[in-house]
């Protein structure tokens, strides 16, 4: 994941009149914090963060009052009615060490058990890795098309890039297909016709021999 440069200003506006200032004007407020430093209010640009978020940016070089600081989007609040970014946190980060981040995991194919009336569920589509910071991947990508009914897809089945750590339990489900509903499994199935023509032959209990 490439560092991505952008512009921030400290920011002294606190209250909420003040914050909606800085809002009508295309900013949005933030925090620098982490590895010893102070923390730093900032004001960023909305729409710049928005595209950012969008592309799955999460590593940045933070141009704050002409001093870079490396930096780890950390959480993002957003507005429960128009998808705004109300608010970002960012963790100052050392590019030579690893740290933690959450990957998205995207599911590539057709499962084998959706022909068979199967639904495929999605467990749990992120997990936890670590890496070096410029080493997260944007997202990870599995074929499912294997997937049957009953079958599962874990943690330890993804395909991690070299250098990338799992950090998420292996056995975290990721997805798995599930027959069809009021059907049958396998070892529930009815015996085959041979199978129940010979339990067919078979005296009934008390009868006459």
């Amino acid at each position: 994941m490439k560092v991505v440069p952008m512009k921030a200003e400290r920011r002294t506006a606190m209250g909420r009149n003040q914050l909606a200032h800085i809002r009508n004007e295309g900013w949005m407020p933030a925090v620098l914090y982490g590895q010893g430093g102070d923390s730093v209010a900032i004001s960023i640009s909305e729409w710049e963060l928005d595209q950012h978020v969008k592309a799955n940016c999460k590593v940045f070089a933070l141009d704050v009052a002409g001093a870079t600081e490396n930096a780890f989007l950390q959480e993002v609040a957003w507005h429960t009615l128009n998808d705004r970014p109300l608010h970002a946190d960012f963790r100052r980060i050392d590019l030579d060490k690893p740290l933690l981040a959450k990957v998205e995991v995207s599911m590539l194919g057709h499962a084998a058990g959706l022909s068979k009336g199967g639904t495929l569920v999605k467990d749990q589509l992120v997990v936890e890795v670590r890496c070096l910071p410029s080493a997260i991947p944007e997202g990870i990508e599995v074929d499912v098309s294997k997937l049957n009914i009953d079958d599962f897809l874990r943690a330890k089945d993804l395909p991690l890039p070299e250098g990338v750590e799992l950090v998420s339990s292996p056995d975290t489900a990721i997805c798995h297909v599930v027959g069809p509903r009021g059907g049958r499994k396998k070892d529930q199935e009815a015996p085959a016709e041979g199978d129940a023509a010979a339990e067919g032959d078979k005296p009934a209990a008390g009868g006459d021999s």
